[in-house]
């Protein structure tokens, strides 16, 4: 036994100490030798079990397993059945959704953290997997012990060992019989890529070697991130060109710094190097929260909340926004960002409708209503909602008044 445990120590001293903690418990080998070693150990264990139904029968058998399970070692459980999306990666939605269950059993029950079983095999599939997607140097450092609530106690311990402790402490599992399913991407990596790369000698070596140069690169890149934000950010923007000197790896860093590790993906920082580098003066791209304009040579990021358009006359044409406005032989014409009392009357329409529910009706989400320009006269009234619609009490003005979306760089 101490074989398994003493590295699971070794890797639980290099965390913040804790008493309580929710493990997520698929019903598989790997959870259930994470369970019972947390409570040899003597931690206090909440079981927590999402069942995907996506394996029919076989979903249900893991579920109740899990319950009598809980049951038998007398410890705390949470169940629940999900609603997997039919489009998209169901794969990866599954895992989000998971995520999310479990730190609502964390919060439930004020624990410390999360704990899920992945061993080093697991990595070696991560680390392989990203390298082939092209991944930037955290993907290829792998997965990480602590990530904020989320823990990964065996992390460092090779799935053969896993495994003997399982045998040793004679231990019941369920088998996922889609894990052999090679159409996966992830077991095919398991089945048959890395038993090829393992015939190479010191291959185990080799993965942690690579994963270790690219934390210490990470560990470089973090002060020098530090040191040209402070240098180079100043009243909520840099200079473009100073950034667009910078190598990929920092480029990514500051962006990373700016807008939060969750839920970004290479492909949209890709995008928004592409729009520093090469964007031009007034355009506007929105990551997540954050705006980011281009103002000549500087980039403004600011939230999404102080990103407003500032209102403007239009004399014959201005660029707002996205957005291109030109009239002709009209005066007092001005453009702003739509209020939550504005009201028209959409050309064809006889009686008036609020500006919101107008919106609605378009199906424009709420983040984009006020990118839109809302073209008023004088008094204020509605002469036209962006490119969507003009007011019918100005109908005539349309052959003069033209409002066209640019197109993207």
């Amino acid at each position: 036994m101490n074989e398994l445990l003493q590295p699971i120590k070794a890797a639980l001293k290099q965390i913040p100490p804790f008493k309580k903690v929710v493990v997520g418990l698929s019903g598989g080998m790997d959870s259930v030798v994470l369970t019972h070693a947390l409570k040899h150990l003597g931690y206090e264990v909440i079981v927590a079990h999402l069942n995907h139904g996506l394996r029919g029968k076989a979903s249900e058998a893991d579920e109740a397993f899990v319950v009598a399970l809980a049951k038998k070692w007398e410890l705390p459980y949470l169940v629940k059945k999900a609603v997997i999306p039919i489009q998209g990666n169901q794969e990866n939605q599954a895992r989000i959704i998971r995520y999310a269950y479990l730190e609502e059993v964390r919060q439930a029950y004020h624990a410390d953290f999360i704990a899920v079983g992945h061993h080093f095999d697991d990595q070696i599939e991560t680390v392989l997997m990203h390298e082939k997607r092209g991944a930037g140097l955290r993907g290829r450092r792998g997965m990480q012990l602590i990530s904020g609530k989320i823990i990964r106690p065996m992390l460092d311990i090779p799935q053969r060992e896993v495994e003997a402790y399982s045998t040793d402490q004679r231990l019941d599992f369920c088998t996922d019989e889609s894990n052999f399913n090679v159409n996966f991407e992830r077991s095919h990596f398991r089945h048959k890529v890395i038993p090829k790369l393992r015939e190479r000698p010191g291959f185990e070596q080799e993965i942690r070697h690579k994963m270790a140069e690219v934390n210490k690169k990470l560990q470089n890149l973090q002060q020098e991130k530090n040191e040209w934000l402070e240098e180079n950010f100043k009243d909520d923007r840099f200079d473009r060109h100073a950034f667009n000197r910078l190598e990929q790896d920092l480029k990514v860093e500051i962006l990373i710094h700016l807008l939060g590790s969750q839920d970004l993906y290479s492909k949209t920082l890709g995008r928004l190097i592409n729009f520093i580098q090469a964007g031009k003066t007034g355009k506007e791209l929105s990551v997540k929260t954050r705006c980011f304009r281009i103002e000549y040579d500087k980039i403004r990021c600011v939230s999404q909340a102080l990103a407003e358009l500032e209102p403007a006359l239009i004399h014959s044409e201005v660029n707002w926004g996205d957005y291109h406005i030109t009239v002709k032989q009209i005066k007092n014409l001005k453009v702003r960002t739509w209020k939550e009392v504005d009201r028209f009357r959409p050309a064809g329409m006889k009686g008036t409708k609020k500006l919101q529910n107008f919106f609605v009706d378009e199906k424009i989400p709420r983040h984009e209503r006020k990118r839109i320009p809302i073209l008023v006269n004088e008094k204020d009234e509605i002469v036209c909602v962006g490119n969507l619609r003009f007011s019918d009490s100005f109908i005539k003005l349309k052959e003069s008044v033209q409002v066209s979306k640019k197109p993207l760089n």
